[in-house]
Formats: C-alpha cells, sequence, structure tokens
C-alpha cells in the first residue's frame, strides 16, 4: 500500500503506524514486518515501552528516522510530548493500524490512544482489529475513523452482500473455524483443584503447555510451590513487569521441549509459540469472551491442539454460559489419578513450605486475596457468583495456614477451615536480608507503640495538672498539700492498674478470637 502511494519514501517520512497493547505482541511484529519491509525499501523503527530509555529512542530516530513505526501507546505518547518535530513527520502517514484494539481499554490506554489519533492525519486508512466487541471500541470507531465499515470473521459460509465485488458495511465475512482445537473441562472440588493440575500435568509427560491463572501473585505462589512438586519439568512463568525476565522466560519455553509455562492473560493475546499441545485454564476468565483467545494459543499453523477448563461444581453452568454466549462447545473429561488423599498430602507439603519459609507464608496470602478480588469482578457473576463460591476448598488448595480477613469472607461459615496451629508470627524468612528487615521493622513498630503510649500519660498528666488552678484568696496549708499529693499518686496507680488490666483483656480476647481459648476459659480468665 505504501509502495503504491510513492515510489520513494525518504527516512523521515512516516507512511504507517502500528499500534499495539503490550511490548511482547509489538516485538514479535516488529519482527514480521522486517520481512516485507526491506524487499520493499521500506525502514522500519520499533518504539516500545520498558526497551530502551526514550531519549534514546528519540536520538535514534533523528538519526536513522523509519517509514513503519511500530510503538506501544504509552511510549509513543511520551515520545509526541519530549520530540514535538515527529508530529511534522506524521503528517505524511498513509495506514493506520490498531491491533487487539480492545485491549487498549482493558490495559487503560484509552487517554494515550486519543492523544496520538489527535496529532494525525485525518485522510488516511485505518484498521482497527479486535476478536471481541466492547462499547468502548464504538467510541473509538466514532472517533477514530471517517466512513467505517465493519466487517466481521463467521465460521460459517454465509451469503456475501457484495456482489459486485465491494466490501459492504457490516458484511459478514466466512473463515475456517478451527477443526484443529478441542476444548474439554473437568470438574474437581476445589480443595483438589492444584492436584488436578499437577495429576494432569504428569499425565502429559511429552507435552508443551501453557497455563492460565487470575493473577500475577497466583502465577509467582504456584510456580514457586510447583518446582518442588514437578521437579522433571521444566517450568517458566510470565508475571510483573520485568521487561527482560518477561522476554527470557518466553524466549526459553519456545525453545524447550515438554515444558509448562504459567502465565496470566498476557500470553492470551499475539504471542505466536506454534508447538504448545495443551493450554490449561485454571480459573475462568475475567472475561468470558477471553476464553477463546486463551484456548486459541494452541491449535496454530494446522497443528492439533487442545484445553482443558477446570471448574468447581459450584461453576458448571459457566460451561451453558459458553456455549449460549462465546458459540464453545466444551466436552466434559475426567482427570482419573486425582484423589482426596492426594489433594491433601500436597496441602500438607504447602503447609510445610509455609512453616519453614514466611515467604511462601506471604505469597499464598496474597495470592488467594488476589483470587478472591478478581472472582468479585469477572462478568460472569450469573453463573458464577461469589455466594456459592467453595471459600474454604480454595483456601486449601492454596495451603493457607490463616484465611484473611477480607470483606468477602466475613460473614461466610469458615468453620470446616483446616486451621494450623502454628504461630504464623514466629516463621521466619529464610532469606536472611528479608528476616532482618522484618526484626528491624518490628522492633521500629514496638518502639513506635511504646512511644505513643507514653506520650498519651504525659499528655494526660499535664491536663490534670493544668486543672489544678491555685484558689484564689485562700493560702493551703502543708498538710493539704501533702494529702493532695498523696491522693494524686493513689489515683495514677489505680489507673496503671486499670490499664494492665486493660491490656491483659485485650490479649485474652485476641487468643479467643484465634481460636486459642475457648468461651469457657476466656469467662474465668477475665
Amino acid at each position: 500500500m505504501l509502495v503504491s502511494q510513492k515510489k520513494t519514501w525518504t527516512s523521515n517520512e512516516i507512511g504507517a503506524l502500528i499500534l499495539l497493547p503490550t511490548r511482547e505482541l509489538a516485538q514479535q511484529v516488529s519482527q514480521i514486518v522486517d520481512a516485507f519491509a526491506k524487499p520493499a525499501g521500506l525502514a522500519k523503527f520499533t518504539m516500545i515501552s520498558g526497551l530502551k530509555k526514550i531519549d534514546e529512542d528519540i536520538k535514534n530516530f533523528k538519526t536513522h528516522g523509519g517509514n513503519i513505526l511500530i510503538a506501544t501507546p504509552g511510549r509513543l505518547e511520551a515520545i509526541l510530548g519530549k520530540f514535538p518535530d515527529i508530529k511534522k513527520q506524521i503528517k505524511s502517514l498513509e495506514v493506520l493500524v490498531l491491533d487487539e484494539c480492545d485491549r487498549f481499554i482493558d490495559l487503560g490506554f484509552q487517554k494515550s490512544v486519543t492523544e496520538i489519533l489527535a496529532v494525525l492525519p485525518k485522510q488516511r486508512r485505518t484498521g482497527l482489529f479486535s476478536a471481541t466487541q466492547a462499547k468502548e471500541i464504538e467510541e473509538m470507531v466514532k472517533f477514530g475513523l471517517r466512513n467505517p465499515i465493519h466487517l466481521k470473521l463467521t465460521d460459517t459460509a454465509l451469503k456475501s452482500s457484495s456482489a459486485t465485488g465491494k466490501i459492504e458495511d457490516g458484511e459478514e465475512i466466512p473463515i475456517a473455524a478451527p477443526d484443529s482445537l478441542t476444548n474439554y473441562y473437568a470438574i474437581v472440588p476445589a480443595d483438589q483443584k492444584l492436584s488436578a493440575l499437577v495429576e494432569f500435568i504428569r499425565n502429559k509427560p511429552d507435552a508443551k503447555i501453557l497455563v492460565f491463572f487470575s493473577s500475577c501473585a497466583c502465577v509467582e505462589y504456584f510456580t514457586n510451590v510447583l518446582k518442588h512438586v514437578l521437579k522433571k519439568r521444566n517450568l517458566f512463568a510470565i508475571y510483573g513487569k520485568k521487561k527482560f525476565t518477561r522476554e527470557k522466560q518466553i524466549e526459553s519455553f519456545r525453545k524447550t521441549t515438554k515444558s509448562v509455562m504459567f502465565s496470566t492473560d498476557v500470553m492470551a493475546r499475539g504471542i505466536d509459540i506454534v508447538d504448545i499441545d495443551w493450554v490449561i485454564q485454571f480459573d475462568i476468565p475475567r472475561q468470558s469472551s477471553w476464553f477463546l483467545h486463551r484456548s486459541g494459543r494452541t491449535a496454530r499453523a494446522g497443528r492439533q491442539g487442545e484445553s482443558l477448563l477446570l471448574l468447581t461444581p459450584q461453576q458448571e453452568a459457566y460451561v451453558q454460559f459458553l456455549e449460549n454466549y462465546e458459540k464453545v462447545t466444551l466436552k466434559k473429561i475426567k482427570i482419573p489419578t486425582v484423589t482426596a488423599l492426594k489433594a491433601e498430602d500436597l496441602r500438607k507439603k504447602m503447609i510445610k513450605l509455609a512453616t519453614n519459609d514466611r515467604a511462601y507464608l506471604l505469597d499464598g496470602t496474597r495470592a488467594f486475596i488476589s483470587f478472591i478480588k478478581f472472582y468479585t469482578k469477572h462478568d460472569c457473576k450469573v453463573v458464577c457468583s461469589m455466594k456459592e463460591l467453595d471459600m474454604v476448598g480454595h483456601a486449601h488448595a492454596y495451603g493457607l495456614l490463616r484465611i484473611p480477613r477480607l470483606g468477602e469472607t466475613k460473614d461466610r461459615d469458615l468453620s470446616a477451615f483446616k486451621r494450623s496451629d502454628v504461630d504464623t508470627s514466629t516463621i521466619k524468612f529464610q532469606d536472611k536480608a528479608r528476616e532482618k528487615r522484618r526484626l528491624e521493622e518490628r522492633e521500629k513498630k514496638a518502639l513506635e507503640l511504646e512511644a505513643e503510649a507514653t506520650q498519651g500519660d504525659e499528655d494526660e498528666e499535664q491536663g490534670d495538672e493544668a486543672k489544678e488552678k491555685p484558689r484564689k484568696g485562700k493560702k493551703r496549708s502543708a498538710k493539704e498539700i501533702k494529702e493532695e499529693q498523696a491522693k494524686k499518686k493513689r489515683l495514677n496507680k489505680e489507673k496503671a492498674r486499670e490499664h494492665k488490666e486493660l491490656e491483659s483483656d485485650a490479649k485474652l480476647l485476641q487468643k479467643f478470637k484465634k481460636g486459642r481459648l475457648s468461651k469457657s476459659e476466656l469467662d474465668n480468665l477475665v
């Protein structure tokens, strides 16, 4: 398209802009564009957040230029602000592409995209590509496109309205259904869910497997735990914002056979690894439309692929929901090697890890909290409600010593939870530096509380002294002063005793709340 518009492009003319939501996808597209741009005599330039410093990108672009600009929205917006000259070079733009444009909305890039669109020439060809439809995309279409034509790709051959050869607005273009992909689901009790994942991976020793979790905290925690369980497999993980680590993990997973990758939905879009055999969805996706994005990471380039969704008995209606609204059919399977005994053995291993290293204790709690928060925000509350969630079962699957106090757990019956007798305050970090910091912070906090208590006593004494104004017209005798001082001393002693009693009662009440004292024992001691 660019070559047909002009035979030659100077290095400072930007003819095409491709915006992508993540740096991994941008890098992948950049590699693909290379194969087409160089033979056509076009220069490509990539601006990706986290890859280089902004000033370095600006310097390189001034030196080398680029006819095809590939960028993430945040980085391009920042460069537009620091390097105004690029606005002149972008006036020659002929083509704008926004790939996975619904993800711009999910990741909070609407403002950046709006700022970018505002500086682009109005006369241009624009393509917005998305596998899902959202109301926000319609708003983006209104702002970013003139005379838009909406094309919908379908998996069934329909009559084309474009008999003249022209593409009509709203036309449905038939595409081949991915019949090489088979979707399965398995129903397992919540407390056996992690054990089911372990057993399934063990049952597929030669498969390359991608596992989706609901949050970064879950990916980090379960990766660290399962390294002690799946010792014969190469385990990789993508979580957090460390660019180098993410790229290295993706590349290692790409090159390694019989490996397992744990990931959030960052791997659900665009990242192309053709030899993934199985996709496992440990949790339902945040949006039901993401199910296809996740399962679509397998069965690529004509290969056979399979996906598995793990559900609890309370979530079984989700299968029908997917069939009705996402037109996805799932087949039910069983994982025969899953047993309650194996799940309990795995829970005990996780408890042991947490009691030996505070890092596991904190990571497990954080992962559980992130899962609960995720479950309050997914888009399928009709069939997967928080009220029906097996809170205790999931807490067991996460290997928790205590269920954290949350608004979502406040009114739940948690009596079936297998609470550990270990005093969690005594659990140390295996990392000596972290343990040293913990002890220092604990000591600092204790000193601050002590200082606050002392200051409170001083303020109270000063208040009492201020009230004791000398009586006008009458001089007190030495005897009266002595009696008053003795009375004050006695009152201060009583206050100190009462304060100690209150502290003691508070400690007993805390023990009662933690289950270390029964109601009758508390009544006898108070």
